[in-house]
This record gives structure tokens, C-alpha cells and sequence, in this order.
């Protein structure tokens, strides 16, 4: 459970800093006392699932995505691919380490470069 816990908190922490709300106006419309969102992004508490649906309309995000580690998504848009680039690759293996999906994606980049 601490997985999911820690990454709730780094995605919440990361979707506000996106949104440009703040904690008071997320408080405000998730119906919630500006601590209590604190209290989520330092992962002293965790939100119902009913408060999760309220911050994932607040923040503009699926619900699911709070629960998903996006490291090597960032990893993977640093290089400049796309998404559905990046979409082909992790259907190969959703574990990939990093290596391989920069070789993946590099060698999806060089056959769309030579189709024409």
C-alpha cells in the first residue's frame, strides 16, 4: 500500500504545481480544509475515493493517473518523443528499463524518418 500511498502523493504534488491552483482553491472545490490537501501531498493522510474523483476533475486528470508512475514518461519526453511513440514502445513490455526503451523509440524515430 505504501507504493500507491507515495505514488498519490508525488502525482498530486505534480498536478497542482501543472494546474497553477492553488491549495486553497483545490481545498475550495474538492470541499476540503486547506490542510487536508497538505496533509495528501506530504502523504500524512490519504483521500477517499469520492474526494480522488474530486481532485482528478479539479486538476484535470483520470483518476487512474494519480496512481501511475510516470518516471519513465518523463525520462521518455526529455527525448522528444510522442506519445503514440511512447505507446508503441511500452506495449513491447510495460517493465522496459529505460535502455531499451530509448532504443525502441530510436529505432521506431529511424523507420518513420526512412518511410517516406
Amino acid at each position: 500500500m505504501q507504493y500507491t500511498d507515495d505514488l498519490f502523493k508525488i502525482n498530486l504534488s505534480r498536478a497542482i504545481k501543472e494546474s497553477g491552483l492553488s491549495n486553497a482553491e483545490i481545498a475550495r472545490r474538492v470541499n476540503v480544509g486547506r490542510s487536508t490537501i497538505t496533509q495528501w501531498v506530504k502523504g500524512v493522510s490519504s483521500p477517499t475515493q469520492s474526494k480522488i474523483m474530486k481532485i482528478a476533475r479539479t486538476l484535470n486528470q483520470e483518476p487512474s493517473w494519480f496512481f501511475i508512475d510516470h518516471s519513465k514518461d518523463e525520462a521518455i519526453t526529455k527525448l522528444s518523443f510522442n506519445q503514440k511513440q511512447l505507446a508503441i514502445a511500452k506495449a513491447v513490455d510495460p517493465n522496459i528499463s529505460e535502455d531499451h526503451l530509448k532504443q525502441i523509440l530510436t529505432y521506431i524515430r529511424f523507420i518513420q524518418e526512412h518511410e517516406s
